[in-house]
């Protein structure tokens, strides 16, 4: 805190009243600053970052921490701080979390990036790297599967299909399947469907070449294989055709899933010799996704 000790002359008989009121402010927010470093360190708030240093020895002042820089050396000179200690939880396989959301209420300040995790909550024996996205619409989703395509420069032709696939249910599907559980969102990888549901319910479905959505449960579900009505919401706009619109129904189909909102929005199609995998942001089962960009690819979160 402030020493209370701390006062301040102003010789206003040689200033003009709003200069004198504009000097007091600004003492006053340079002590309120001060102040906020002092309350936003406390255990019951997020920390507020003043000082780093790098791998040679050089420091860096947050330029939001500059108007406390008097104060801060005299701190760190009288040795009035706290340690603050990392957390070592999901940075190895002998301290995992259970998902991402886990990891986003235990660590609020972990960075999006790769992470242990223990779905199951049991031994640790069987924990597994997963990636954590930690700012999308308030992060904590772990990353399921990512995705390209076979002939993404052919988008609508019977020979475009997403690969790989998760192990969900597709009886005509014929491209590659994938239990491993994908690192990045261009590690090309589908974690073992049967513990997506054991992360949660709520999914976050993103592409390059169609906007990001996140979709909550109604009757249907993807986790657990449902047709029926999801509730939507846009993320981010990829796309600028057709500003807002989302799906709101689930089918499963023999080839993968697909969210409709007048039609197709998105396609999981994993078959090479049927069908195409609709990425249409107008949802409407047509080529309104975007072209020419490079490593076309989609991916879905779970939380």
């Amino acid at each position: 805190m402030i020493s209370s000790g701390v006062s301040v002359v102003f010789a206003s008989s040689n200033l003009q009243p709003r200069m004198v009121f504009l000097v007091r402010f600004a003492v006053l927010f340079i002590f309120f600053c001060c102040f906020l470093v002092t309350i936003r360190g406390s255990p019951d708030q997020g920390r507020y970052k003043v000082l780093e240093m790098d791998s040679k020895g050089n420091l860096y002042l947050y330029k939001s921490a500059l108007l406390c820089k008097n104060e801060i050396i005299k701190r760190l000179t009288e040795g009035n701080y706290k340690l603050a200690e990392p957390s070592i939880l999901g940075l190895s396989k002998e301290f995992p979390v259970l998902n991402c959301q886990d990891l986003k209420l235990k660590v609020p300040s972990a960075a999006s990036g790769v992470y242990w995790i223990d779905p199951d909550g049991g031994s640790h024996g069987n924990a597994f790297q997963a990636y954590c996205d930690q700012q999308t619409d308030g992060g904590g989703w772990t990353l399921v599967w990512s995705y390209t395509f076979t002939a993404y420069s052919s988008f609508t032709s019977n020979s475009n299909a997403v690969t790989p696939r998760p192990t969900w249910t597709a009886s005509g599907a014929n491209t590659r399947v994938s239990t491993t559980a994908p690192l990045s969102e261009t590690h090309y990888e589908a974690m073992n469907f049967a513990l997506w549901r054991t992360i949660g319910n709520q999914s976050l479905i993103k592409s390059n070449i169609n906007n990001w959505i996140v979709c909550s449960e109604g009757t249907g579900s993807i986790v657990r294989q449902k047709t029926g009505s999801v509730k939507c919401k846009l993320a981010k706009q990829v796309s600028q055709e057709c500003a807002g619109v989302v799906p709101n129904s689930l089918t499963m189909h023999g080839y993968g899933p697909y969210l409709n909102s007048n039609s197709h929005y998105y396609y999981f199609d994993g078959n090479t010799g049927s069908n195409w995998p609709t990425h249409d942001p107008c949802g409407n089962n047509q080529a309104n996704h975007l072209k020419g960009v490079a490593n076309p690819h989609g991916n879905i979160f779970i939380r």
